[in-house]
């Protein structure tokens, strides 16, 4: 297909946020603790000390430091023991102290998505919260409903004096600061997206990621959407003014009963672009159309509840029931 040169319009300050952003007072907002793990680490000059510390961390020994490839913790501990000696560890500790300071920004941030979550989900566990400086072990986050880890080091930001190296540019560009709870929340929304694992349909798989951001922007009503789906503001600027453009090329190209791995990976897959529409279209952007397919659905049914839109399995008729035809504004 021949490329298509994308329009720009002018990037919003904050997109997706509008009269939605003053907090409503009847919410109950937890108080937010963070255990700074790589404090206690860091104090540590004996391989028993260390050794106690991982068994007393066993999912941050495994998902943070890939116990399972080491014989022993015995022998993880003593690698551990020698990092801390190094200056380039050390240099990103200190970094990550003075970017981070006390957390609070993080923690009212925070506190407030949680504070949503447990409005439509009273059930809903708070987590205990976490954070590590590991010299980029092997995740930079770790979610579930019990338990929160934050690789702080991965999000010291641009100006940090060493960075994930084995990331390109245009995934290193989300690992900053601002963008460390819209992850959480997305990482947590697996708990509450429903989907039919039997449908392995492009459209089943872009509204299971569309249903993550929905949820994600509805516990964090005033974020920008370039911060819940990694794109810069440009970007959902441009993909938004031409997205009959995307649309168009979905729909002449049947992506939507598409089931071929490798296509979808085209379209749903981390890449710098999506150079089947243009040189300009950000990669996964099958997934942004699923967002903006969910978001439809949502105005279209106020009646119909975030618990229940996020249950609703069967993507084909979520999308029948959605009347999605990929406009763009003011395009009628």
């Amino acid at each position: 297909m021949k490329n298509i040169v994308f329009v720009s319009m002018v990037a919003l300050a904050l997109i997706g946020c509008g009269k939605t952003c003053d907090f409503p007072d009847n919410l109950d907002v937890p108080e937010i603790r963070i255990e700074r793990l790589e404090d206690q680490l860091f104090e540590m000059n004996l391989q028993s000390e260390v050794l106690e510390f991982l068994n007393n961390n066993p999912v941050l020994k495994k998902e943070f430091l890939g116990s399972d490839q080491y014989p022993s913790d015995s022998i993880l501990a003593g690698v551990l023991l020698n990092r801390l000696q190094n200056p380039f560890i050390d240099t990103l500790r200190a970094e990550s102290s003075e970017v981070f300071d006390d957390m609070a920004d993080i923690k009212e941030e925070l506190g407030r998505a949680l504070a949503y979550l447990k409005s439509y989900y009273p059930d809903a566990k708070i987590p205990k919260i976490q954070t590590m400086v590991t010299g980029f072990g092997t995740s930079e986050m770790y979610v579930s409903d019990s338990l929160i880890i934050i690789g702080l080091d991965y999000y010291i930001g641009k100006e940090a004096s060493f960075r994930p190296n084995e990331y390109p540019t245009y995934i290193l560009n989300r690992y900053q600061k601002p963008y460390i709870v819209p992850a959480i929340m997305l990482l947590l929304s697996e708990n509450y997206v429903n989907t039919d694992y039997n449908d392995n349909t492009m459209l089943a798989d872009m509204l299971y990621y569309g249903k993550k951001y929905h949820f994600t922007k509805s516990m964090m009503p005033c974020t920008p959407d370039s911060l819940i789906i990694w794109y810069s503001e440009k970007e959902i600027s441009d993909i938004t003014e031409n997205q009959h453009i995307i649309w168009g090329t979905f729909l002449q190209n049947e992506l939507l009963f598409e089931t071929n791995h490798i296509t979808k990976k085209k379209f749903m897959g981390e890449r710098p672009n999506t150079y089947e529409i243009s040189a300009v279209c950000p990669g996964r952007i099958g997934a942004w159309v699923g967002w903006e397919i969910l978001k439809k659905y949502a105005s279209d049914h106020p009646e119909v509840s975030l618990q229940q839109l996020l249950n609703q399995s069967d993507a084909l008729q979520l999308f029948n029931d959605s009347n999605y035809k990929g406009r763009s504004p003011g395009i009628f």
